[in-house]
């Protein structure tokens, strides 16, 4: 009887320890909207400062790219504070901006951002901190026009 309730015991724990990983691996997650209305993790965009801008920029050497090429993010130091991104579209046509650690990977450990920006328009990207620290194969991040395969991205390593 008292290895049963030992085994029980233990099993409870492994299965305490799994559950607290998978909600630890979907704290928040990342929200998309204007800085006026947007919110992440019950703190409003406008209430948190940018921590990297990124701009659809056309005609650069003859192509289309995402600017800057590469962006580096330290996140060191801001414990509960989530990070902001804004995204502007400063060409003449729509374009995508793709965000993800493996674009290969859609399971819960793989952020993949999708959004598609009307000439002129911007967009804040919300995303908790410790989202970030689960989501970035070597800690990196790679950012991409997904409806112009042709037009230049860039990449994001996350300093942690």
């Amino acid at each position: 009887m008292g290895k049963m309730l030992v085994s029980v015991f233990f099993g409870l724990i492994l299965v305490m320890a799994g559950v607290s990983t998978a909600f630890a691996l979907q704290s928040g997650g990342v929200e998309i909207g204007d800085l006026e209305t947007g919110s992440v993790v019950g703190q409003p965009f406008k209430e948190i400062p940018v921590d990297l801008t990124f701009y659809a920029l056309e005609n650069v050497g003859g192509k289309s790219i995402w600017y800057p090429p590469f962006q580096l993010l330290t996140l060191a130091g801001r414990p509960g504070t989530p990070v902001l991104f804004k995204v502007t579209n400063e060409t003449s046509k729509d374009h995508g901006f793709e965000l993800s650690a493996d674009a290969r990977g859609q399971g819960p450990t793989s952020m993949h951002i999708k959004l598609v920006l009307k000439p002129g328009e911007t967009k804040y990207i919300g995303i908790p901190t410790s989202d970030l620290t689960y989501v970035t194969a070597g800690g990196v991040l790679h950012y991409q026009c997904h409806l112009h395969a042709a037009h230049l991205g860039g990449q994001l390593r996350i300093d942690k």
